[in-house]
């Protein structure tokens, strides 16, 4: 089996192989200076929102090992580069994390314990048996038990001062070449210490979320729907929520692999109907610099740029960020 997945991993490697794209015709957007509440984007599947006193952080990963420009084979966290990299996070009480690729979960060991002292990680269980090996385990939540499933609504999940609540939802990681998808499978046990090669980050569960920003009275004045990886409804589109009409406000949606699935994102932004979509996870991350960044090699990016805004709600607007730039959240309703 796992000779198979080696030679999968290693034809997925040559297929990739060749230059990321010029990004110059991408309608990207670079603003660095948004009044709050703004959602920063930290590149890759990472964001960084604050809200009245809390903030949270998606899947922060910086590292983006290479092998001379290629997908890895081998992988450690490059503390240096996240220490340079980690914008201000001492007030984050919530880490979230979709699924358990290296890409998404190399580097949040460290920003745990050293950038985000406070906060609780929220993920699959496979993501807690990885982060177990560097990360006290009471700091772990393991949502996938707690998760949405279809129409039927999962827990919610508050901050320490409750401004703050999220809910897991079951969904996938689409395949990420010719429909094959990579790095597949689970971890049912805790390990000891952190996986070297892409192999020991199998992905799990993969989850999206809604994050809901509350006021003091409690009542909801943001809903955010975040995914980091592209997904087939239903899987990942949001449950009932009875009694509930809040409708959702901001779609993080993910453009890695995003033709891999069938009618993604049109599904998902039919159903959310959002007043504005974040298009993420868009740049090359095999030993790139952030601060320049390339586009995904072999994505159309622009494809999923055109029919993201060919479905989204009148007035709707898309945001193709920088890694680093701030988002500004519409206006409240």
């Amino acid at each position: 089996m796992f000779a198979v997945l080696r030679l999968a991993l290693l034809g997925g490697a040559l297929l990739l192989t060749g230059c990321a794209q010029n990004p110059a015709d991408l309608p990207l957007t670079r603003e660095q200076a948004v009044a709050p509440p703004a959602l920063q984007y930290l590149g890759v599947g990472g964001y960084l929102l604050r809200w009245q006193g809390e903030a949270i952080v998606m899947a922060p990963s910086f590292s983006n090992p290479a092998t001379l420009g290629q997908p890895p084979l081998m992988v450690e966290a490059d503390t240096a580069k996240i220490d340079e990299l980690m914008p201000e996070a001492a007030d984050v009480s919530m880490l979230l994390v979709g699924h358990a690729h290296y890409d998404h979960l190399l580097d949040v060991p460290h920003v745990l314990n050293k950038h985000t002292p406070k906060a609780k990680v929220y993920g699959s269980k496979t993501t807690g048996h990885i982060l177990a090996a560097a990360v006290k385990r009471e700091r772990i939540v393991d949502v996938e038990s707690h998760m949405a499933v279809g129409t039927s609504a999962g827990q919610w999940f508050y901050s320490p001062e409750k401004r703050v609540r999220i809910m897991a939802i079951k969904s996938e990681h689409a395949p990420h070449f010719m429909g094959i998808k990579l790095l597949t499978g689970e971890l049912n046990e805790d390990l000891t210490s952190l996986p070297k090669s892409v192999w020991g980050w199998p992905e799990g569960q993969t989850l999206a979320f809604l994050i809901d920003l509350l006021d003091e009275q409690g009542e909801v004045r943001y809903r955010i729907h975040y995914q980091d990886a592209a997904s087939t409804a239903p899987l990942g589109l949001p449950p009932f929520l009875a009694g509930d009409v809040k409708p959702v406000d901001v779609a993080i949606l993910c453009v890695g692999a995003w033709d891999q699935v069938p009618a993604y994102p049109q599904v998902l932004l039919k159903r959310l109907q959002p007043r504005l979509a974040v298009l993420g996870h868009w740049e090359d991350f095999f030993g790139n610099d952030p601060r320049q960044p390339q586009g995904l090699r072999l994505q159309d990016i622009q494809a999923m740029v055109r029919i993201t805004r060919e479905n989204l709600p009148e007035g709707g607007e898309l945001k193709l960020p920088v890694p680093f730039a701030q988002l500004a959240l519409p206006a409240p309703q």
